[in-house]
């Protein structure tokens, strides 16, 4: 929960929507964050020493980054899709990052 705390702080200082960000799921490691209508983020927090961050935008597509923070906050590694696509879409299934195209995706 660390982890969740200052990310949302970050983003939500970062995006200035206006919004609330809220908790949607919070399960043992991990958390779904909407941050507004159109933006979540996904944190999956590894023994307390990193954390897999998928920040997903809808406007009107949506889009996903994926990134290895470490526990300073700083960024490990950026991940990209196995595939070329315009608008990438990731999530977070059972610990690991999983991506999919729009035509699969449930928003």
């Amino acid at each position: 929960m660390k982890f969740i705390l200052s990310f949302i702080t970050i983003v939500a200082g970062l995006l200035k929507l206006g919004g609330n960000p809220e908790v949607v799921i919070n399960e043992g490691p991990y958390s779904r964050v909407a941050l507004t209508d159109s933006t979540t983020l996904e944190l999956y927090e590894y023994e307390a020493d990193s954390a897999l961050v998928v920040l997903t935008v809808c406007a009107p597509e949506c889009s996903s980054c994926a990134r290895i923070y470490n526990k300073e906050g700083e960024v490990i590694r950026t991940i990209t899709p196995p595939f070329t696509s315009i608008f990438p879409l990731a999530t977070i299934e059972n610990g690991q990052l999983v991506w999919k195209d729009n035509d699969s995706w449930e928003y």
